[in-house]
């Protein structure tokens, strides 16, 4: 059979599916079509030329038709979804497609419709379901300490491969193989959300977990050490028959040392590209087979991001940020996001000014927003110094933040006033939450009530992943360390606790109203509904499922949408004018869920302060790690990203997210601040009872503090104390901790403060160096640099012990006078003396020593 006989055949297969490949394509299939002859035989020795060629053309004529369905079928999703998002924006932000365009991509505040149905909100919520479905089956079972403890690291492996090999499991542990089969489940959920969202993942034989790769330690070994380390490795499934192995491999591995596998990617071709890209995705990062779990295993120990427990769940998170990217933008992200905005800019096409507004915000912040989704502002350029910048900052979090849990008492009121938002009491909500903390670890039907709605503890993820963000450019050692420094702070339980209490409490509370319709509900409860995309029939198909029962309360999840009949959910899409199929049904129910998932996960952040995109976006400026841009803002950010997220969330949920109106396109941001504050609609209120109580609860952290150094509270009746208060309990937060700490008394300014604790540490550096140029004692000084800037020294509960029994007495001996000058400082600017006299002691201490020199001597 003539080489142009097998091209019209699959020629053929092109029409018959509707189009004709084009010449770029037909080039590309000479040489696909040849290699793959080599390859039948090869594989086959007593196969003819003829014969090989013959079934060559038939299996990519079968992948030629297959790749024109796939292409129609992402027209059409594509089209769709593009649809979808310009009659949204036309529809509910006409006035305001900039804020509109913003709450589509990392959600705003302002109180309409889906403005926190975010792609951001539906990528958290996937991700965080799959990974609390998996972290709870595996504590159900029993086998959380065999998990992480890594032990049964290459037993797992080797069973996940066996498994996708369908092969048997001799020799394995049962509990390797139970973590394995919990494993495939979630991995098996993941790809079959992904291919209903657009992609076409196909299940891979011998499959273990989605492979990591760290860059820097591949940029570190070299391409010719990585591939001969990697080549044995490999299985031949890898390479086709006759390619050039070590240019696949050069490809391969520039493409990951790029951080092009970081990136969210759809992973399926995004238009026809012929038979090469529907077998592969077309990008520098390959497809590598490996000959069985061990030999897996012992690439990812050398070459990994981590354990395989963790290269396991970093696969969830990114399949969740794939899928949900997916199911909002479609197969081609950026290219739908780009024709959406070139249609929604038609409209300005009469308006000059509102032209050049909306392309400021196009290649401003509309780029930022959708850099942090997609990933792009994720991937390292410089990886070496990206990797030492994380580690410096990681140094310093340690250093300065020993008392953070104290700070972070002042997350009580602001859960409380999350919780008054939705409709409930404020103070109700404080003693819910106190009971909470009280109550010790949750039980197992609370945990796995919040295991459904995509809420899962740090302490178990902790032990369970170092790391699995493509933002996180820390080492191995350096994460493992910083996990067991915020255990060790109390702040990983502490947040664990409130998060948990706060997700618990919402769950209730909708449950408390399924009996009401969607007039009769709590406006407020019906408002922060809304802003999930819930109307009065969604609201109806949610209230009749069957609540959860736990410590005799009743709880909604989303486990009682799967009983939702079939024909209610037709009822609610004939009633919205949509096409009603299996599909179709199929899809309203990822619907509900993800809604309702979306409310739980979402609000719990505003309860428990975390930086979400739109916080990252705001702070990092799409810029990447690893270039001076970036890296510098994400010093100057270091402890920022609390204060900012409290600002933008807390107050802005109070300022904007009560009914306000936003002013025409391109008004004056100052004055659409003072407009919300004028809106009538309880901003006022809410923003003095949040003030109020984040002061109240400041000033007993800065209370709590004092004590534990051994200081007086500070006077009550002095305005600074409450100054001090507000800023510690409000805007600043986690950052009082540095602005207020004793690190800023021992000589840092507000400039050095503000501008973030690593810049401050070589600034330190640059003062012991000018003491000792200038002939000054340096001794005194150097000590307090060297405590400022150690970790784990500043426990809260350890620091106090230290001062008394070693660090007071060594200040004194290498500066006498320098303790009772800093009581008098102290007594000065905030008033306070100590209960024990740091000076004093050091006296009756050098005393005690003294009179026991001598006995001894005597």
């Amino acid at each position: 059979m003539a080489a142009q006989d097998c091209i019209d055949t699959i020629q053929a297969a092109a029409k018959a599916a509707g189009r004709e490949l084009d010449l770029e394509e037909l080039t590309e299939l000479v040489g696909d079509l040849q290699a793959r002859i080599k390859q039948l035989q090869a594989t086959d020795g007593m196969l003819g030329l003829e014969d090989a060629a013959m079934r060559a053309a038939d299996e990519m004529g079968n992948q030629v038709k297959l790749a024109a369905a796939i292409e129609k079928r992402n027209a059409l999703l594509n089209a769709r979804r593009r649809a979808e998002l310009v009659g949204y924006i036309r529809s509910t932000w006409s006035d305001r497609p900039d804020l509109g365009l913003e709450s589509f991509l990392v959600g705003t505040n302002v109180a309409r419709a889906g403005a926190r149905r975010s792609v951001a909100a539906e990528q958290k919520q996937l991700s965080q379901a799959y990974i609390a479905g998996f972290l709870h089956d595996i504590e159900a079972e029993g086998l959380l300490p065999f998990l992480t403890k890594g032990d049964l690291d290459t037993d797992i492996a080797d069973s996940l491969w066996r498994i996708g090999m369908d092969k048997p499991l001799d020799g394995i542990g049962k509990e390797a193989q139970q973590i394995a089969r919990i494993m495939q489940k979630y991995q098996e959920t993941a790809r079959v959300d992904a291919n209903r969202a657009g992609a076409f993942i196909r299940k891979l034989p011998g499959y273990v977990v989605r492979q990591s790769h760290d860059p820097y330690k591949l940029q570190r070994a070299g391409f010719k050490q990585w591939r001969d380390e990697i080549l044995p490795l490999l299985d031949e499934r890898t390479f086709e028959a006759g390619s050039d192995v070590d240019g696949f491999l050069l490809a391969t591995y520039n493409g990951l040392v790029s951080g092009v596998h970081l990136k969210v990617s759809t992973g399926q071709p995004n238009g026809f590209k012929g038979p090469r890209n529907l077998a592969k995705k077309v990008s520098a990062e390959r497809v590598l087979h490996f000959k069985d779990g061990v030999a897996w295993d012992q690439y990812n120990k050398v070459y990994g991001t981590g354990s395989l427990r963790e290269a396991f769940l970093g696969g969830l998170d990114r399949s969740g940020q794939s899928t949900g990217l997916m199911r909002r933008l479609g197969t081609n992200p950026e290219g739908n996001f780009e024709a959406a905005l070139d249609e929604l800019q038609l409209a300005f096409k009469e308006d000059p000014e509102a032209m050049r507004r909306f392309q400021d915000d196009r290649r401003g912040m509309l780029k930022t927003r959708f850099a942090e989704i997609d990933g792009s502002a994720s991937i390292a350029v410089n990886h070496t110094g990206a990797r030492v910048a994380a580690n410096l900052r990681a140094w310093q979090s340690m250093a300065k933040l020993g008392g953070a849990v104290i700070s972070a008492v002042t997350d009580l009121p602001v859960a409380a006033s999350e919780m008054r938002y939705q409709g409930k009491g404020m103070l109700g909500s404080m003693g819910t939450l106190i009971g909470g903390m009280l109550s010790g670890k949750k039980p197992a039907e609370q945990r796995e009530i919040l295991s459904s709605m995509g809420v899962f503890f740090d302490s178990v993820r902790g032990e369970v992943v170092s790391k699995f963000s493509a933002d996180d450019s820390l080492g191995g050692k350096m994460s493992r360390a910083q996990q067991l420094f915020f255990k060790l702070n109390g702040l990983t339980w502490w947040t664990d606790t409130m998060r948990s209490t706060a997700a618990l409490m919402m769950s209730h509370h909708l449950a408390y109203n399924r009996a009401l319709n969607w007039e009769q509900m709590n406006p407020d409860l019906r408002r922060t509904l809304e802003l999930f995309d819930f109307d009065a029939g969604k609201w109806d198909l949610v209230r009749n499922t069957g609540a959860k029962l736990a410590d005799g309360r009743e709880y909604m999840t989303t486990q009682g949408i799967d009983d939702i009949a079939d024909a209610d959910l037709a009822g609610y899409l004939t009633s919205k004018g949509r096409t009603v199929n299996a599909a179709a049904i199929g899809e309203l129910r990822e619907e509900l869920r993800g809604s309702l998932r979306s409310y739980i996960t979402d609000r719990a952040s505003y309860a428990v302060i975390e930086p979400d995109a739109r916080t990252r976006a705001m702070m990092r400026r799409g810029t990447q790690p690893g270039t001076v841009a970036g890296e510098l803002l994400r010093f100057v950010g270091q402890f920022k990203a609390f204060p900012v997220a409290i600002l933008q969330k807390s107050f802005g949920r109070e300022l904007y997210g009560r009914g306000y109106q936003p002013g025409a396109y391109g008004a004056n941001p100052g004055r659409e601040l003072i407009q919300a504050m004028r809106g009538g609609n309880g901003e006022k209120l809410g923003i003095a009872q949040l003030m109020l109580w984040t002061t109240l609860f400041g000033y007993g952290a800065m209370a709590t503090k004092d004590l534990l150094k051994g200081r007086e509270p500070r006077p009550a009746d002095d305005p600074k104390t409450w100054v001090a208060a507000m800023l510690q309990g409000g805007a600043l937060g986690l950052y009082g901790d540095f602005l207020f700490g004793e690190a800023n008394r021992f000589g840092g300014g507000l400039t050095q403060s503000l501008s973030g604790p690593t810049l401050g540490l070589i600034d330190g550096g640059y003062d012991l160096f000018a003491r000792a140029r200038d002939g000054d004692d340096t001794a005194a000084a150097a000590v307090r640099y060297t405590i400022q800037n150690t970790p784990f020294a500043n426990l809260f509960y350890t620091r106090a012990a230290l001062d008394y029994l070693f660090l007071h007495s060594l200040q004194e001996a290498l500066n006498p006078g320098s303790l009772r000058r800093m009581e008098r400082r102290i007594e000065k600017e905030n008033a306070q003396r100590f209960l024990i006299s740091p000076s004093r002691n050091y006296l009756d201490t050098t005393g005690a020593v003294v009179d026991t020199v001598s006995d001894v001597f005597r």
